[in-house]
């Protein structure tokens, strides 16, 4: 790796960290939050479905952001809209919260496509799938974290200052990001309009190529089962698990020590043995299983399986996003990275922001996290077997890019 492609790599998996940072603290401090401003705890969902309309709306106008502005600055600005965001919760009134939850999630949505942009144009060809999956680690470090932060903070000095912290962070990384602007945005025109229809020019370019649509599905769907995870997990733990919110946190972190392993393990995967899209495959399946398990927690579960089970559904549910990340990297022209990337993550997005609302009026409706586990965890089992029926042309044309590469 030379030194382009080290420093862009490190400086995106830093911002990633900050950006997811941003999105988790809410629903990380919910038990606090709610107690606070008297709200029901499982009503985060909310918070967690605006946040990714935000990033909706966002995400697939990245393309002309980042043409017009450059990686690192479109970078910069998602640490400023995560920080805005928060800083809006601080008042603990509901409708702020919700706008600050579009602001952060506007940040969120445009971090992936920046980074994108940038490693394709600095990483090699034939480690991309190892190296966008260790970008995309930033995600679960950023969880890792939060758990074993924020709570702790917020616990002995109240919510607002554990929502302080995270603010400082964001700010922080988007100084520091200056320094790199310079060198790598050089292939930014100052004069590229960013236009709205952007956002319908990027879905459909998705849902006309036949190689981009199994993974906006995958994602779609994948990412109903790991937002949900992510959000409810800690309220779970404290309400099913029985443990206190500064253990629950604890045990929060440890499935991002999941995704932390799972997602350069499983992108190396896809690299040397077995391709992207029989890998998404069988992660679908695993993802039912996890969804399985989890309906079966409760407060008779010894601490040791508990942090097993956390483990495993960290590698499973938050391990594939840079799977399909590299996969997109690997099948569109340069120029077009971006846009399709943008226009995948929408859908990605879409499910994050369905997923948690749908798991939210499941609990309410039954009474139960049990069947919110089993619900979001069964629908995975729907673009599992498709990616286990793409067509032949697409296998071959995976063979042959894996041997070019090799050779």
């Amino acid at each position: 790796m030379n030194t382009d492609s080290g420093f862009s790599l490190s400086a995106m998996v830093i911002a990633q960290v900050a950006i997811a940072m941003a999105v988790m603290t809410v629903p990380v401090l919910a038990p606090q939050i709610a107690a606070d401003i008297e709200i029901e705890a499982s009503q985060v969902g909310l918070y967690s479905a605006t946040v990714f309309v935000g990033a909706i709306v966002f995400t697939s106008v990245a393309g002309s952001v980042i043409a017009r502005h450059g990686s690192i600055r479109t970078t910069q600005i998602a640490m400023v809209l995560g920080a805005a965001g928060l800083l809006l919760a601080l008042g603990g009134w509901l409708p702020a919260l919700l706008i600050g939850a579009f602001a952060a999630g506007m940040g969120y949505g445009v971090a992936t496509p920046a980074a994108s942009h940038l490693l394709a144009r600095t990483i090699s060809r034939e480690n991309r799938g190892f190296i966008f999956s260790l970008k995309q680690t930033g995600v679960p470090i950023g969880g890792f974290l939060l758990g074993i932060t924020v709570p702790g903070i917020a616990e002995a000095h109240g919510w607002p200052w554990g929502i302080a912290a995270v603010v400082t962070v964001l700010l922080i990384v988007a100084v520091g990001l200056q320094t790199a602007r310079r060198r790598f945005d050089t292939d930014r025109d100052p004069s590229r309009p960013i236009r709205p229809g952007e956002t319908l020019a990027a879905i459909r370019m998705v849902a006309r190529d036949s190689r981009l649509r199994p993974l906006a599905l995958a994602s779609f769907v994948y990412a109903m089962m790991q937002l949900s995870l992510f959000t409810f997990y800690v309220v779970v733990l404290v309400e099913r698990g029985g443990l206190d919110p500064v253990a629950a946190g604890a045990t929060f972190s440890i499935m991002h020590i999941g995704g932390i392993i799972g997602r350069p393990f499983l992108g190396w995967i896809s690299d040397r043995i077995l391709p992207a899209r029989p890998l998404l495959s069988l992660i679908g399946f695993l993802i039912f299983g996890c969804g399985l398990a989890l309906a079966a927690l409760d407060e008779s579960w010894p601490r040791a399986l508990l942090w097993a089970v956390s483990l495993g559904a960290g590698i499973v549910a938050a391990g594939w996003n840079g799977v399909y990340i590299g996969e997109i990297a690997r099948i569109m022209p340069g120029p077009d990275v971006a846009r399709a990337t943008g226009g995948v993550s929408a859908f990605t997005f879409l499910g994050v922001a369905i997923g948690p609302a749908i798991f939210s009026a499941i609990v309410g409706f039954s009474g139960s996290y049990v069947a919110g586990f089993l619900t979001v965890g069964g629908v995975a089992l729907i673009p599992a077997l498709i990616l286990l029926r793409s067509p032949p042309e697409i296998v071959q044309a995976d063979i042959l890019d894996r041997e070019e590469t090799e050779t």
